[in-house]
């Protein structure tokens, strides 16, 4: 699989983990009380998969790449998407803050959970978006056999430092939110 194609494939994760947590917010709006652990489950997800092993090879791996290879012609783009990650990072803070008011039955706190759950959701999908119909294409078209050979190795050597499972584990992760969440 080329490395672009395995980015996208996580993206298929990552949106499955945010529809997780759109419905958890949503079912909260509605009045029901979802358990502490889908919110846990969520912030373990974003921080592990999305962030550490997702962005890591987007950010440390394909965007250096671009940037060597363009020399400051994709800056304006990439900056934008890696503000996008930061933005992300700091609302899954966010969440994780709000957890335990929202358990311990603090209105406002769950307020303040929907609300920045909202706010990472509507971002991360179109981030994705952005990511899959804009940035790929341009990244697939400016990249040749042996850049694509090269981030494959990188992508490679990120995946056996998280001991070779991360796609697998995190998976059960977000299989593991939309289980708890059927049941509301």
């Amino acid at each position: 699989m080329d490395p672009i194609e395995t980015l996208a494939n996580e993206h298929g994760l990552i949106r499955h983990f945010v529809d997780n947590m759109a419905l958890a917010a949503e079912k909260i709006e509605t009045g029901a009380r979802p358990p502490r652990e889908v919110f846990d489950l969520g912030v373990e997800f974003a921080r592990t998969f999305a962030d550490t092993f997702h962005h890591l090879k987007e950010e440390h791996v394909l965007f250096v790449r671009l940037a060597q290879k363009k020399r400051g012609e994709f800056d304006a783009q990439l900056e934008v998407l890696r503000q996008q990650h930061e933005r992300c990072r700091a609302l899954v803070n966010s969440i994780g803050e709000a957890i335990d008011g929202y358990a311990a039955g603090d209105d406002m706190k769950a307020a303040d959970l929907v609300q920045h759950i909202g706010a990472y959701t509507s971002l991360l999908r179109l981030h994705i978006h952005t990511e899959d119909h804009v940035f790929f294409p341009m990244a697939r078209e400016e990249l040749t056999e042996d850049d694509m050979k090269a981030l494959r190795a990188e992508f490679e050597k990120e995946n056996q430092r998280s001991g070779g499972a991360a796609f697998e584990a995190c998976h059960k992760l977000v299989v593991d939110m939309g289980s708890k969440l059927v049941h509301l």
